[in-house]
């Protein structure tokens, strides 16, 4: 199986950004925001994928979209956990453990590379765009 540090080894951010907009158009403007974090993964060396996570993604019709024209991504993740059957939210997941998640072959088959790229950078950047950021949101979280 494909890691997404492996995949990330083989696209280039020009090529990432383009297909982040075209899905998330209304970011754009926050370019600079994704050039940081795209370089300080980069830089990050993986975690142990102890649980075997693997990464999904699926296609879901917008609910604000009457006509079913726009489709929105879901990027979450499976793994063999006997507790857990369903699919887990990987939002709060530290950005070393990303990078050693598996990318599902069905993903690998149906996204590109820079797709499967911008699409995971939405879903980690989804609490913030500094692994501070997203550990602060998410303890605000749990103490709600």
């Amino acid at each position: 199986m494909i890691t997404l540090k492996e995949i990330l080894e083989r696209v280039t951010f020009d090529a990432v950004w383009d297909n982040l907009i075209k899905y998330y158009p209304d970011m754009a403007q926050i370019k600079e925001k994704y050039v940081t974090v795209y370089e300080s993964i980069l830089l990050q060396n993986p975690a142990t994928n102890v649980v075997e996570m693997i990464v999904h993604i699926d296609s879901i019709d917008s609910d604000d979209d009457k006509d079913k024209k726009d489709i929105e991504y879901r990027v979450h993740g499976k793994n063999n956990s006997p507790e857990w059957e369903g699919y887990w939210d990987l939002s709060a997941s530290k950005w070393g453990e990303w990078l050693d998640f598996y990318v599902d072959q069905q993903v690998l088959e149906q996204f590109s590379n820079e797709q499967i790229v911008a699409l995971c950078l939405v879903e980690m950047t989804w609490f913030g765009f500094s692994e501070e950021r997203v550990k602060d949101r998410i303890d605000h979280l749990e103490d709600d």
